[in-house]
């Protein structure tokens, strides 16, 4: 069963496949392109790339959150409509695990970072023993609880860095981003896979992003 992983929860897209042997492909866009059409092209091109057609998948894995209001709602629409016109099962992969299976530093203890802008980051941590332990749900907390997880021997990986070093300032040196963001998409059809055989599958009609947060009204702005 070949399944296709989206995850357009940041400033760009990430399209992937997944069979039993694990990751076939995984593809990134450039930053700043993340509507619908863009991703139905980037999700042709991926299938296209490795010979498959929509009609080859055996179901879909979308990034279901935390991250982008906006991009979470484009990659759940996105996929809903291939499953429904399809008759596929869908099931979501939170966005924070797919960044930890991305990950590329030497560390067994990870914690994935997002930012979440109102001064809050979107957090997770992991440990890696025999495949990925999680040890601190999805959350979203300030600057200073992702500190004290780094403190506690976490190395902070994730597109979170960057605004994370900002408030840190000098008081922490931090790595790279420590992920490939490229993979992305390929790791969310690697664990929706596993999801999708052990027949852990997202309702079409009531299935909704895992924002984590309620969104702020209108006038709010970044």
């Amino acid at each position: 069963m070949v399944v296709l992983g989206i995850d357009s929860s940041d400033e760009f897209l990430s399209v992937g496949l997944a069979d039993q042997s694990g990751m076939l492909m995984s593809r990134a866009s450039d930053p700043g392109s993340r509507n619908k059409n863009l991703l139905h092209s980037l999700v042709e091109k991926v299938l296209a790339d490795r010979g498959f057609r929509l009609s080859s998948l055996g179901g879909i894995s979308v990034a279901i959150g935390p991250g982008s209001f906006t991009g979470l709602r484009v990659g759940l629409a996105v996929a809903k409509g291939i499953c429904w016109s399809l008759k596929l099962p869908l099931t979501g992969v939170s966005t924070l695990l797919a960044v930890a299976m991305c990950c590329n530093v030497s560390s067994s203890r990870i914690v994935a970072i997002k930012d979440a802008r109102r001064d809050e980051f979107y957090y997770a941590a992991y440990i890696s023993n025999n495949g990925l332990q999680q040890t601190i749900p999805d959350s979203v907390g300030t600057a200073g609880d992702v500190l004290q997880l780094i403190s506690d021997r976490y190395v902070p990986i994730g597109p979170g860095l960057a605004e994370l070093g900002r408030r840190l300032g000098d008081k922490l040196p931090l790595p790279e981003e420590g992920y490939d963001k490229n993979n992305l998409g390929g790791m969310v059809a690697v664990a929706g896979r596993e999801a999708i055989v052990e027949g852990k599958t997202l309702d079409l009609r009531a299935a909704t992003p895992n924002y984590i947060r309620v969104p702020m009204p209108r006038e709010w702005k970044p």
